[in-house]
């Protein structure tokens, strides 16, 4: 699975890189971006995607 975040909706929260850092950092924007570099699971970007407090990380197969 693959995670795409909305730059018009995301706040830069962090909630995503704080729960799988692995797979989100925050860009030079203060926005998150997913870059996968290391291991995580499924159910790590789904929490990710369900911590973010402004919807902004859609999962994608």
């Amino acid at each position: 699975m693959r995670a795409v975040v909305d730059h018009d909706l995301c706040a830069g929260a962090a909630q995503c890189v704080q729960r799988t850092p692995n797979a989100f950092q925050l860009n030079d924007d203060g926005l998150s971006e997913f870059r996968p570099s290391g291991p995580f699971t499924d159910n790590d970007l789904q929490e990710a995607a369900d911590r973010c407090p402004m919807a902004a990380i859609t999962i994608t197969d």
